[in-house]
Parts: C-alpha cells; sequence; structure tokens
C-alpha cells in the first residue's frame, strides 16, 4: 500500500542534556527536591553559608583579637607614621617589626574576603553550570509535549523486525517472504511470515511491507481509524527501529472539513497545501509546547524566566535561535543513548522555530526590570560599608599615607561593581544568590559585632593592658588573682 497523499514531518529529539559536575549535581538536588526555584536558590545559599558560617566566625574572633593588638600599638604606630612620614619603605619595615613583636597578623582580616571569593566562584561555576542544564532542559521537556501532541492523532504499533541467519543477513524465503519477529507484552518472542507488498492489521494498525527507493524492506504504519492522520515508516533492513513520521494529508482534511470549518477553509485555499497541512499539525506541537511552558514557568517575583538576567532587554523566551545559542555555544549535549554530539546537530534553527511557535509574547516581553540586580548591589554596599566600619582601625596604620583606609574605600566601589557585572552578564538564579549571600553576611557581621564586642569586652581591657606595660601574662594573671583575693579579705574583715 502507498501513500501519495503526505507530507513528512520531523519530530524534535529528546532525551538529550547537558552534564553536571557534583556542585551543579548539589544545585539540582535542592532546587528539584523543593520545587519551587527561586525558594530553591535561597535554600542552597543558606545551606552553602551555613557550611562556611563556622569558619567565619572563627576568622572574626580572630580579626577582633588581632584589633586589640592593633589598638596596643597604637602609640607606637602613631610614633612611626611621625618619625617615617617621608619614606614609605622604612615605615613598612619598621611597622612589619613591630607587628612580628606584638604577634600581629596582616593576613588575618584578608582569610575572610578569600574565602568569600573562593566561594562566589564556586558558586559561580554551580550555578552557571546548572542554569545552562535547567534552560536546555526546559527546550527537551517542551519537545516531549510537542512530540506527544503530534503523536497523538497517529497510532503507535509493534515494532517489527526482520529475523536474521548467524551471518547476520536477513533470512529469505524460496517464495520471497521475509519472517517478522517481536516481543509480545509477556516477553515471549514470536514471528510472522511476510510477502513483498502484503498488508495486515494488527493492535489498530495497518502493516504493509514493500519497497521504497533503494530500500526492499520497508514498513508503513498506518492507523485504522480514519480519523487519525499521523502515520509512520521504517526500514526493516536496519537492525533498529528509526521511524519517519508523515501526515496522510486526504485524512487530516477530511478531518477538519468534519470537525474544523475555519481551519479547513485555510488549508484548502492555500497555494501550497501540503505545507498549509504541515503548519497546521505543527501548530498543534507548538501550542502543546507553549501550554507546558505555563504550567511549568522558571519564574521568581518578577523575574519570568531565572536562567536570564532580570533585565528588560532580555526576554523569557529567545527572540531567535542565534539568541538562544548564545548562551550554549558550542555545548556538547549526551543522548539518552551515552554519546554526545553538538547542541545544533540535535536542536536545529528549524527545530527551535517549530517549537516556540506558540510563544511570540514571550518573546517580547521584559524577562525582568533590574529589581534583583538593584537590591543586591545595594545590600552589597551596605555590607562593605559595615565590613569597612569594624575594620577601620587596623587599616589606618598599614600604610604611612593613609593607603590602607583608601584601598578599603576602593573595595567599597569595586565590590558592588563586581556584583553588577555578574549579575547583568549571568542569570538571576545567580543575581538571587548574591542578594541572598549579601543579606546573610550582613545579618552575621552585625550580630558578630554586637556579640563578640560584649564576649571580649573585660578581654580587651586585659590585653590593652598587657601590651601596654608589656608585662608577662602570668603576671598580669597573677595580679588579678591577688587583687580579687584582697577585695575578699577586705569584705571578710568587715
Amino acid at each position: 500500500m502507498t501513500l501519495l497523499n503526505s507530507v513528512g514531518i520531523s519530530l524534535l529529539q529528546e532525551g538529550y542534556q547537558i552534564g553536571l559536575d557534583w556542585l551543579g549535581q548539589f544545585v539540582r538536588a535542592i532546587i528539584e527536591s523543593v520545587g519551587i526555584i527561586g525558594v530553591g536558590i535561597i535554600c542552597f545559599t543558606l545551606i552553602l553559608k551555613a557550611i562556611t558560617l563556622p569558619f567565619d566566625v572563627y576568622q572574626r574572633v580572630k580579626t577582633r583579637k588581632q584589633t586589640l593588638i592593633m589598638r596596643g600599638m597604637r602609640e607606637d604606630l602613631d610614633k612611626l607614621q611621625q618619625q617615617y612620614a617621608n619614606d614609605k619603605t622604612m615605615y613598612n619595615q619598621k611597622m612589619m617589626e613591630l607587628y612580628k613583636k606584638n604577634g600581629y597578623s596582616m593576613f588575618g582580616a584578608c582569610l575572610p574576603m578569600i574565602i568569600s571569593f573562593v566561594v562566589i566562584i564556586v558558586a559561580f561555576q554551580g550555578f552557571n553550570a546548572y542554569s545552562r542544564y535547567a534552560n536546555l532542559n526546559f527546550f527537551v521537556e517542551m519537545s516531549g509535549d510537542y512530540n506527544a501532541a503530534i503523536l497523538a492523532n497517529g497510532e503507535q504499533g509493534i515494532d517489527y523486525l526482520l529475523a536474521r541467519g548467524e551471518d547476520g543477513n536477513i533470512l529469505v524465503g524460496e517464495d520471497g517472504s521475509v519472517t517478522f519477529v517481536w516481543t509480545d507484552e509477556a516477553g515471549e518472542e514470536q514471528q510472522r511470515t511476510v510477502r513483498q507488498n502484503e498488508s495486515f492489521t494488527e493492535n489498530g494498525c495497518t502493516y504493509t511491507m514493500s519497497e521504497v527507493g533503494n530500500v526492499k524492506y520497508y514498513l508503513t504504519v498506518v492507523p485504522e481509524n480514519t480519523d487519525k492522520y499521523i502515520f509512520y515508516g521504517y526500514s526493516l533492513e536496519a537492525t533498529s527501529v528509526s521511524k519517519a513520521y508523515s501526515v496522510d494529508t486526504d485524512r487530516l482534511s477530511a478531518w477538519l472539513q468534519a470537525n474544523d470549518a475555519e481551519a479547513y477553509e485555510s488549508i484548502s485555499s492555500a497555494e501550497n497545501f501540503d505545507s498549509a497541512c504541515l503548519d497546521y499539525v505543527k501548530g498543534i506541537g507548538a501550542t502543546a509546547a507553549k501550554n507546558w511552558y505555563e504550567g511549568h514557568r522558571a519564574n521568581f517575583l518578577w523575574v519570568e524566566n531565572v536562567w536570564y538576567p532580570d533585565v528588560s532587554y532580555n526576554h523569557p523566551i529567545p527572540q531567535d535561535y542565534a539568541t538562544f545559542r548564545q548562551n550554549f555555544g558550542n555545548t556538547q549535549v549526551t543522548l539518552s543513548d551515552g554519546t554526545t554530539a553538538p547542541l545544533q546537530n540535535i536542536f536545529s534553527e528549524q527545530n527551535y522555530n517549530d517549537l516556540t511557535a506558540g510563544l511570540a509574547q514571550e518573546k517580547e516581553e521584559p524577562n525582568g526590570y533590574f529589581g534583583l540586580i538593584i537590591l543586591s548591589i545595594g545590600l552589597m554596599v551596605l555590607s562593605q560599608f559595615v565590613m569597612m566600619k569594624s575594620q577601620k582601625e587596623s587599616s589606618q596604620y598599614q600604610t604611612v599615607d593613609g593607603q590602607g583606609a583608601r584601598t578599603q574605600k576602593i573595595m567599597l566601589i569595586m565590590m558592588p561593581l563586581i556584583y553588577a557585572i555578574f549579575a547583568f552578564m549571568y542569570s538571576a538564579a545567580f543575581t538571587i544568590y548574591m542578594l541572598i549571600s549579601s543579606l546573610f553576611s550582613l545579618i552575621v557581621t552585625l550580630a558578630s559585632n554586637f556579640i563578640l564586642g560584649r564576649i571580649f569586652k573585660k578581654k580587651e581591657e586585659k590585653q590593652v593592658i598587657e601590651i601596654n606595660t608589656n608585662k608577662p601574662k602570668w603576671l598580669i594573671e597573677r595580679e588579678a588573682r591577688e587583687k580579687e583575693e584582697n577585695k575578699k579579705k577586705k569584705n571578710k574583715d568587715r
């Protein structure tokens, strides 16, 4: 049986993905377990900050101790600044000697910043990898619904293969017949002898084996139900089933005439009837893809798609394939069989246009309004300002000309600027991370300043006395004990 009035239709590839490293898998596990993308990102950030919190607290305690030492050296440092006001090299040398003598480390206060920077880089890598994975997976999932909607207008028959001998050649009978083999629902192998151009019906489909072009054994599978207009065929000469789908334009036209007069009139009057039929069927898939998108939107607050920046000039769905490709570059994707291939070979420009045909509005509307970016920059400025105030005393004497203090002021500008660049270049998901991270750091800084200030209040007095009088620690402790004993003795005499 040969169907002449038909047009081929290409379905979209499914089951491919971008590989993830351990951190990307960690981010994925948290976000997918929470369900809400934005909340999942917040949870990941809090978990990451909680992991680094003990070390951060340790460094803050160490920094506070270094500040006490700095206070004890204040008079000596003032003298050095006056004495070597015109000799930076000598000032730095004498300052380092004084630091060493009093056990002060300049790098103690730098470690938290270094650690924070490393965490930012690691988090950026994880979010960048997962955002690319999730972004592409978004289109892969839509492709699944696109295909399913089109295939709903057809039937899936039995996947027959041809019996072969031990040498791998197809077994052909004296009458030219071949043997179909397949596995039934019970898991048992079944066989059936079929001749060329013979048709038979099974499981709601009509099967016809014929010669098509250079393929001697080609199987065409057509639904028995005439309301179904999607059919497929595949070469039986291959050792696996690779289906090529087509639209029976006669059946489609008849179905539209009975069920959708407007669409029938449009297709019937089209200049190219086959193209009009093909566009109609693709439209069914595009509508299903749009419905999936609306039910699984990766939005958070005012951001329509967290895998793109929170800016008005970006869109939830890229306007064209070139923009889509910019997010992935020459990415290699892993297929369902474990092999890899370039993304452009799996998901072409035509595929992209077919899939997103129903998302024209999403290609034009703004993805965001810079809100997360403004908030993250503002919080970063505030966090840097609070940190600068807490380290003001130690930076005052780092250089004879006050360069240390100026460096902190530069950092007050540079760090938010770096965050802003990240926020504009990368996804809103990463901006959410930066926002929550800055808020967490600010709260920890304020809390530690308050708590450590009270804890170290008495220690500060003792350490300042020890440094200023140059008394050894054991002597100060003995004098304190004697003072306490004398106080108790006086109270007893009364």
